[in-house]
């Protein structure tokens, strides 16, 4: 026994040698010091990223009684840097580099009339300092950019369009129009492959691997090869060049839309839009699934569909959303010859080119199945891009499909009679952000990050700019510690005027509805999307739908107050600052622990020194990480909150030396 007790004891030291400490999880770091107590803050700054400004638009006198249609977008000049190395269609690389800026996706309001003059009222971030405006009269484009420089602007349109057209076709039939990097412009016959010199480039221009043509206006517009990259337009009709403005990319792929009158002009995976009135970039898209990038062409067809082609063959294109392009080749790669240069003639039947041994091919191609069929050669000429002017495009088609006195071109819902257009805060493809605390009326750590909220707003106007439907586009961003909080939005109008509210997700049995889903023992409309933040985590958006008893102006709904209210007690809402709470409010939370609540003086939600609880970006936000207050994240914070908003309006923004994205959850 003794023997055997010795043994165990020896195999005992030895595994005991062998068996490891268990380890102790290190502990978390404190979260570094932040002076965001200390920042002197006027008492009445309002915390706003946002502004309201009134536009009023004076036109000249039409001379029709057609309607004109108005589109507003939002303008910053900082954009995306970019560098990449280009193959143009003679094969030569060259380096392109440039920023990338961004307006056609930040479509904020629309309109339709026949009024030359009227006024709008629209919400924009604070940091944009200018509005760019298109202005579509059939397909005739005129576009301006007004510096954001009062809060009343007036913007004057002069009568530039002209609508004589004199253009004499001899042949019954569409006309290709051929460019190369030999200057030489020129027209093809696409019933009998007769090819016939029309005029040379300018003689500083080395030539083009692009080519584009407004049908409307019968406007041939091409890029010089030779730096600036010059966009040249040339008038069919009076035969004279003009120089518009300098692009500074070589392309090779150029297209017009003429659903918004812009030059779209591609290179690698990139697309450019570009304003023809001056060469200026206004917007960007990235494209993925091309297969390779060098060379091809871009063009668009009758139905808007996109279509690009590059080494590797044909894409068509779907505009994902965004900045995004998606493209999927519907050609084999096994091509004889790459399709340099690509346009729809009026048949919608489409038209590319390639050079081979020196001579230009042109070529048929199946949009549908990718298959292709040789026509003609053009002897001892180059091609390097097409276009075409169609034989009776001289204007739009003014069909009215469903009866709303909008015609389908101008029409974002052509087959519903009761619906016209939308308007959207911020804009058609922008976030804008509510970030809230939830100690209150206790002092919270600051890192606005217990319940971030991305928005957009939608309302659907008819054709007499009433409103008949308005959409709340809502997704959960973060739900930081562990309190189960709910969210609701009041609005400032008549609730009379609700007919029916859908979409919102209540989980708790906490929340009393009427019969048109508005919570009841509410003045002012009030509707609860969720009321447990933890239930709706997962999910990936929650559109909230509104319609009304009959349509009603945009002015009728005067403002939106967002608002949390904590761990599932109802009474503890917590709004933005010095936005007044709802009738259901515990007003004995109210001026209690670290809130100076006092309603006598409209002070509502700001501690001691007025920082609040809750914030409203009109923008995407990237919230700081747990216990980070949102000054050490976002460096220009202060300085923003202390200078009333003055300094730093953009301080949300992803620019040099404002973040510190280790304080940010970046991914």
């Amino acid at each position: 026994m003794l023997v055997i007790a010795m043994v165990i004891t020896f195999w005992l030291s030895i595994l005991s040698g062998c068996l490891k400490e268990p380890e102790t999880q290190p502990e978390e770091p404190p979260p570094p010091a932040s002076n965001i107590l200390d920042l002197v803050i006027p008492p009445d700054f309002d915390f706003e990223t946002s502004k309201n400004i009134e536009v009023t638009i004076q036109d000249f006198k039409l001379k029709t009684t057609g309607d004109i249609k108005y589109e507003m977008y939002l303008y910053s000049s900082v954009g995306q840097s970019i560098q990449a190395i280009t193959m143009g269609d003679d094969g030569d690389l060259t380096q392109q580099s440039g920023t990338l800026v961004d307006i056609l996706n930040n479509l904020n309001s629309t309109k339709v009339t026949s009024d030359p003059n009227f006024t709008v009222n629209l919400t924009i971030p604070n940091y944009y300092d200018s509005l760019f405006i298109v202005r579509n009269d059939l397909g005739h484009y005129t576009t301006m950019l007004i510096p954001l420089t009062s809060k009343h602007l007036s913007v004057q349109f002069e009568n530039e369009i002209n609508m004589q057209k004199s253009v004499s076709k001899d042949d019954p039939t569409d006309m290709l129009y051929g460019v190369n990097s030999l200057k030489e412009v020129y027209s093809v016959n696409p019933l009998t492959g007769e090819l016939t010199m029309i005029t040379t480039m300018p003689s500083n221009s080395n030539g083009s691997w692009a080519c584009a043509i407004d049908p409307i206006e019968e406007i041939f517009y091409t890029v010089g090869i030779a730096s600036p990259c010059n966009l040249y337009a040339y008038d069919l009709n009076t035969e004279t060049w003009e120089t518009k403005g300098a692009t500074h990319y070589r392309g090779p792929r150029l297209g017009y839309n003429v659903n918004d009158g812009m030059l779209y002009y591609s290179f690698n995976q990139w697309v450019l839009l570009i304003n023809p009135d001056n060469g200026n970039m206004i917007s960007y898209y990235e494209v993925t699934g091309l297969h390779e990038l060098g060379g091809g062409d871009l063009v668009f067809a009758d139905n808007g569909r996109m279509y690009i082609s590059c080494n590797a063959g044909l894409y068509k294109c779907e505009f994902t959303g965004g900045n995004q392009i998606e493209a999927s080749r519907i050609s084999a790669n096994n091509l004889p010859n790459y399709p340099n240069s690509l346009t729809f003639d009026q048949n919608q039947e489409l038209w590319w080119a390639s050079n081979v041994s020196s001579m230009g091919r042109l070529f048929i191609m199946d949009t549908t199945t990718g298959g292709w069929e040789d026509r003609y050669t053009l002897t001892n000429n180059y091609i390097h891009d097409l276009a075409t002017l169609p034989l009776d495009e001289t204007q739009i088609e003014e069909t009215d499909t469903d009866g709303d006195g909008i015609i389908d071109f101008y029409d974002e819902y052509p087959y519903d009679g009761d619906r016209a257009y939308d308007t959207y805060t911020p804009s058609i493809y922008g976030w804008g952000t509510y970030a809230f605390e939830d100690l209150w009326p206790d002092q919270g750590d600051y890192d606005f990050n217990d319940l971030v909220i991305n928005y957009r707003f939608t309302n659907v106007l008819n054709s007499n700019d009433d409103v008949v439907e308005t959409y709340w586009d809502l997704k959960i961003k973060n739900v930081g510690g562990s309190l189960e909080n709910g969210f609701g939005i009041q609005i400032d109008m008549d609730k009379s005027l609700i007919q029916d509210v859908t979409g919102f997700s209540l989980t708790e049995g906490i929340i009393s509805l009427d019969g048109k889903g508005l919570e009841t023992n509410q003045q002012k409309p009030v509707i609860i999307v969720f009321d447990n933040a933890w239930m709706n985590k997962t999910t990936d958006e929650i559109m909230i739908t509104i319609t009304y008893n009959n349509p009603i102006p945009e002015s009728d709904i005067m403002g939106y107050n967002p608002f949390i209210f904590i761990d599932l007690e109802r009474g503890r809402e917590v709004h933005l600052a010095d936005y007044e709470p709802t009738d259901l409010v515990n007003s004995s939370y109210l001026g209690s622990a670290d809130d100076t609540s006092d309603p006598s003086i409209g002070r509502y939600y700001k501690n001691a020194t007025s920082l609040p609880w809750g914030i409203n970006i009109i923008h995407d936000f990237v919230y700081p990480k747990e216990k980070m207050a949102i000054n050490l994240g976002y460096t220009k914070f202060g300085d923003w909150a202390q200078s009333s908003g003055s300094d730093y309006a953009d301080w949300y923004k992803d620019q040099n030396g404002y973040r510190n994205n280790a304080y940010l959850v970046t991914n």
